[in-house]
């Protein structure tokens, strides 16, 4: 059984990196997968997912408008 850590984000380009490392060094190395949620970042995040994060995690959803980051468990 896998655990699914969902990550939402808005504007979090300078801590969404060290976030997901973080994330993958937990304890579940294999038992998990990585959900970002990017809610329409305006400052550089979605082209950070894209260049260095989008390889490394499992999945990627992007928001075409700001839903606040309780939208991210709809989507």
């Amino acid at each position: 059984m896998k655990v699914s850590v969902v990550i939402p984000c808005f504007n979090e380009a300078s801590t969404i990196q060290q976030l997901v490392r973080s994330v993958k060094a937990s304890l579940l190395e294999n038992e998990k997968e990585i959900i970002l949620v990017d809610d329409c970042s305006t400052d550089g995040t979605r082209e950070l997912i894209e260049s260095a994060l989008k390889p490394v995690v499992d999945h990627v959803i992007y928001h075409e408008k700001n839903q606040g980051k309780g939208a991210s468990q709809t989507s």
